[in-house]
């Protein structure tokens, strides 16, 4: 077989392992599985990220750093700053970097590689954003062991090309997703400046358990819930939010507040199930609806007829029907029956309590 041929036959290869996957984890570890047959690597993550602030929401943690690394990396990534970042990596024409490309060569003047990396005998990394439909969904991170030659740019081209097949595959994943069953009483757990835990409420384990991502190495916590701390701790306003995935399908909400208290700031993290508006906010961007698109979809699944919507929005009733049919191509549906009966029951209705329920 040529060259081009087999470049083609590995990147459908990879392509078909993740879109057969069920779920944003199973995505991330398909994916990373059979790439590592084209671009070796030693360690990886796979990382879910919110489009919004592209804060981490969870992902795939097992293969790579060990717990006793994620403080710093954790410092590095949401108050320091270093190269490949993920919000550099999105401004990007092609959201795809390696350190040893980005940085001449010279992967001493990366931080992470500083003070992570080369204690743990490893060296270049690549970086490459799982982008579709103009939103960041998600983010693979590979790195090589330090006696591997840098990946190179053919290498680096290779995984650029997998970033759109790969953030549809995330995307699909996560339109998919119905409340979070099982699991009603929000949990609390408060960290100290080093993210070591101080104190939990009794339903922090299964809140923890519940989140659909594969925990760091030896962590306590998942990384989503790490994330939200590293973000709460350099927010000006002290405080920060993610909705994320759960293992059973639905959504979670974490929110995190920086509190004050003396020298070193501790972390209050509060876990439960996410709001109608935070499910339906993550389903939007899921579906990449415009704004006004998803102000229709609020209203159909309202009940508000046609001429009402254009009452409402200030539309006329032929604006109103052509964003309704955009909606219904995004969402793969063809009529607002179809539209009610995939939005409203699995991500409104779980959370409303009927008339007479718990009376």
């Amino acid at each position: 077989m040529d060259r081009p041929r087999q470049v083609r036959a590995s990147h459908s290869r990879i392509v078909r392992a993740a879109r057969q996957a069920r779920g944003s984890v199973p995505v991330l570890e398909a994916a990373a599985a059979a790439l590592a047959e084209a671009v070796p690597f030693e360690i990886w993550a796979g990382v879910l990220l919110d489009p919004l602030t592209l804060l981490n929401v969870g992902g795939s943690y097992r293969h790579g750093l060990s717990a006793e690394w994620m403080p710093r990396m954790l410092d590095i990534e949401y108050r320091e700053g270093d190269a490949l970042q993920m919000p550099d990596l999105a401004r990007r024409a092609v959201p795809v970097g390696t350190l040893s490309e980005d940085l001449g060569g010279r992967l001493e003047r990366s931080v992470r590689y500083r003070d992570i990396y080369r204690p743990l005998g490893l060296g270049d990394e690549l970086r490459v954003l799982l982008r579709d439909a103009g939103r960041v969904w998600g983010a693979l991170v590979l790195t090589r062991a330090a006696d591997r030659p840098p990946f190179s740019a053919a290498e680096t081209d290779f995984v650029a090309r997998l970033s759109a097949p790969l953030g549809r595959a995330l995307r699909d994943a996560l339109t998919d997703r119905p409340a979070a069953p099982g699991l009603e009483a929000r949990s609390l757990v408060v960290l100290n400046s080093a993210y070591e835990i101080v104190s939990e409420s009794a339903t922090a384990a299964a809140w923890c358990a519940g989140l659909a991502e594969e925990p760091a190495r030896g962590t306590g916590l998942p990384a989503a819930a790490y994330g939200v701390a590293a973000a709460a701790l350099r927010s000006p306003t002290g405080g920060s939010r993610a909705c994320v995935p759960t293992r059973a399908g639905g959504w979670a909400a974490i929110e995190g507040w920086r509190l004050e208290t003396g020298e070193r700031p501790q972390i209050a993290l509060s876990m439960g199930p996410a709001s109608p508006p935070d499910r339906i906010a993550a389903l939007m961007e899921a579906y990449a609806l415009t704004p006004r698109e998803s102000q229709v979809l609020t209203q159909v699944v309202s009940g508000a007829p046609t001429a009402e919507i254009a009452t409402r929005l200030a539309l006329s009733p032929f604006t109103v029907q052509d964003h309704l049919k955009a909606v219904f191509t995004k969402t793969g549906v063809r009529s607002r029956r179809e539209l009610v009966a995939q939005v409203f029951f699995p991500h409104y209705l779980p959370a409303l309590s009927l008339p007479g329920e718990g009376e």
